[in-house]
């Protein structure tokens, strides 16, 4: 006869300590279908260093303090590919003394193909916020199906399978069996968390997986993954005709972007009652594109200007969305995607660019130059049903208490915050408006970086949700940039307005409708 919830948690309390870190090395012997465990090795408290792949998950770059706690590494479904072994690796961290009861599953970024550490960094990288390992989650990471970060798994049709949806459902049930092996019982809620596509990854598993999971925090979601492709496409044609020599970081200099930036804020930055450097009131900043003319050239406008009306087919139909004029414009990450610089050539130009025909067209191949756009949406349509997570009816997920928190940056340059935006009320409608709240991030790039109050947790907002059932109408933000200052972040469509008092204060702000 099973055992009631509270007995577990008696039995529990009893079982010496001890009993764990034996337990974890005995995790090598544990047999699930279609899985090897390479390791299970109990760790010692250590403080763990900086997260390697921090700059492609968006977690922040900083060491962290763990207590002792269980490794294992293992693969699910190794075999022989259609050119080399492939397999889904995976790390999962368990608590010895202090689990909450809590799992959660840390998203990847880019491509995959690598395993970052499995500790449940919050994925914005200037977040101080305690990681859910020091929290007390068991926390897991894979590598998505794949290993390398190059495009050579497309070939193979599982690990696309696995890289688009797949691997997240095998992962979550491998981890699952293995927490109960470890702890005695199951997870009492799952939680997933990741930005770029990681947040993609944290969408799916609310779209896909909704018996699976309670709660996700998706950050600056790749969401709609194959047309912001597109959109990248379109921005390097664009950007091109700029540049002569092909050296896309030439289009625009830096004065040019500053002159955009200064523009914009001149514009709207007061319309959240105080001049500060930060666009909160974004909906109603109705950027004039003629205070460009006459500072830059006719051309640089032009290109300016398609970039941030969005690409189009022949027939002016939109293809991906188009962009705020935020002032994070000017930005380091926003240039990293759109230009690069000399040292380092634009991301969208060396892995959004070939990623359209060698990830999401059939079968792989070389993005056309010049492109048809209407038709390249046409072309990736088969692989975007099951690459995007852009399912908007959530029935389930929600009609199980599933709460999702999902963060965006007004000046991500990939990932466009009204493309979001757009998909929220969307879902709202065709679900339920107590499943998600969204929230903007006025200046931020792509999970973190910008003139931005980024330093914030998403996941503290999610547990509170699920605790209490009371939603979220704001998250207290700090800007690394602009020290002592706070201010929130308002659940979407609401920003945060002055309305008198100590600028650097919190509470000289209040969430209003726009």
């Amino acid at each position: 006869m099973r055992k009631s919830l509270i007995g577990v948690q008696i039995l529990m309390f009893a079982i010496p300590s001890m009993t764990y870190a034996a337990g974890c090395s005995s995790l090598s012997d544990v047999s699930l279908f279609n899985v090897d465990i390479i390791k299970a090795e109990s760790q010692v408290a250590q403080t763990l260093p900086p997260d390697g792949m921090s700059a492609i998950t968006g977690a922040s770059p900083k060491a962290i303090v763990v207590g002792e706690h269980c490794l294992v590494e293992g693969k699910i479904e190794d075999r022989e590919g259609i050119n080399g072994r492939y397999g889904i690796r995976f790390q999962l961290r368990m608590p010895k003394d202090n689990w909450n009861g809590r799992f959660l599953f840390q998203g990847g970024g880019g491509s995959d193909g690598f395993i970052a550490p499995a500790i449940g960094s919050i994925p914005s990288s200037a977040s101080t916020a305690k990681t859910a390992l020091e929290r007390g989650y068991a926390v897991v990471s894979m590598d998505g199906g794949h290993d390398g970060m190059n495009m050579d798994f497309v070939a193979d049709q599982q690990s696309r399978l696995d890289l688009a949806y797949a691997s997240i459902g095998k992962v979550t049930q491998t981890a699952k069996a293995l927490i109960q092996d470890y702890y005695h019982q199951a997870p009492n809620e799952s939680f997933f968390m990741g930005c770029s596509n990681g947040g993609r990854e944290a969408m799916m598993a609310a779209s896909r997986f909704p018996l699976e999971f309670d709660g996700v925090v998706a950050g600056n979601p790749g969401f709609n993954l194959s047309r912001a492709a597109i959109g990248a496409v379109w921005d390097v044609e664009h950007l091109r005709t700029l540049s002569p020599d092909g050296q896309l970081h030439k289009a625009f200099t830096q004065s040019d972007l500053d002159l955009v930036s200064e523009l914009i804020l001149d514009q709207c930055d007061a319309l959240d009652g105080v001049k500060d450097g930060v666009v909160a009131n974004y909906k109603q900043c109705d950027f004039q594109i003629d205070s460009l003319k006459g500072k830059l050239s006719e051309r640089k406008v032009a290109t300016l200007v398609a970039i941030m009306n969005g690409a189009h087919d022949s027939e002016g139909h939109p293809v991906y969305s188009d962009w705020p004029w935020d002032p994070g414009i000017s930005s380091a990450g926003w240039r990293s995607w759109k230009l690069g610089t000399a040292e380092h050539p634009g991301l969208h130009e060396m892995m959004s660019v070939p990623s359209v025909g060698a990830v999401f067209m059939t079968p792989p191949q070389k993005t056309p130059k010049n492109p048809d756009y209407g038709k390249l949406a046409q072309d990736v349509a088969d692989v975007s049903g099951y690459f995007n997570a852009d399912e908007t009816f959530l029935t389930t997920f929600a009609q199980r208490g599933g709460k999702m928190i999902i963060f965006q940056g007004l000046a991500d340059p990939i990932f466009s915050a009204n493309d979001i935006a757009r998909w929220y009320k969307q879902m709202t409608e065709n679900t339920g408006s107590d499943v998600a709240r969204l929230f903007m991030v006025p200046g931020m790039n792509h999970c973190g970086g910008g003139p931005a109050f980024e330093d914030f947790d998403p996941l503290t907002a999610l547990e509170q949700w699920k605790d209490t059932g009371q939603e979220p109408t704001q998250i207290v933000a700090k800007a690394p940039t602009m020290p002592e200052r706070e201010m929130p972040l308002c659940a979407y469509p609401n920003y945060a307005k002055y309305i008198g008092g100590d600028e650097t204060s919190v509470d000289s702000y209040q969430c209003v409708s726009p």
